[in-house]
């Protein structure tokens, strides 16, 4: 039980110090961009902030579970899953609200939406949604916290290249 707890322990602390290295103090944004392309940088910060929550809410069972345990553990997943889905087609909605010239300008500076479709469509516990066994698939915290972490690192490129976006000299 203690050596399952250490190491339990160890790899959440290693999760929350690459949590923390990620996610940084948000970038200074030059003035020279659009207020739409501003706010949808200090969007990419604070939905890299939202991403944190779910790693850090559910938690690797330290015993064997009940039947219950683990339905209450599945539920606290698929929960966290829904809350960054609904997180991430927020954001995307309000890139959809851009207009044609902001739209080009994510375009030169590389930027797709295609990083985000994993974390979108990807990471489910379980294909069957009216799931209804006695013993649930547990989730795979490993994967899901891979998939966080990339998609966290995507938004971090994300703002950083909005931040170091070229000026406009006919601004």
């Amino acid at each position: 039980m203690g050596y399952r707890w250490w190491q339990r322990h160890q790899r959440e602390q290693a999760i929350a110090r690459e949590l923390d290295e990620a996610n940084g103090e948000p970038l200074r944004l030059p003035e020279h961009i659009s207020p739409r392309l501003a706010s949808i940088a200090s969007q990419a910060h604070q939905l890299r902030i939202e991403l944190e929550l779910p790693i850090r809410r559910v938690r690797a069972p330290l015993l064997s579970e009940t039947p219950w345990a683990r339905r209450q553990r599945c539920d606290e997943y698929d929960a966290a899953l829904y809350e960054i889905r609904l997180s991430i087609w927020a954001w995307l909605r309000s890139l959809q609200r851009l207009d044609a010239d902001e739209r080009r300008l994510l375009a030169e500076l590389g930027l797709s939406v295609q990083p985000f479709r994993k974390l979108l469509y990807g990471c489910d516990r379980t294909d069957d949604v009216w799931e209804q066994v006695l013993w649930a698939e547990a989730p795979d915290l490993d994967m899901m916290w891979a998939e966080l972490h990339r998609t966290i690192l995507a938004l971090k490129r994300f703002e950083h290249a909005l931040a170091s976006a070229p000026t406009d000299p006919y601004r």
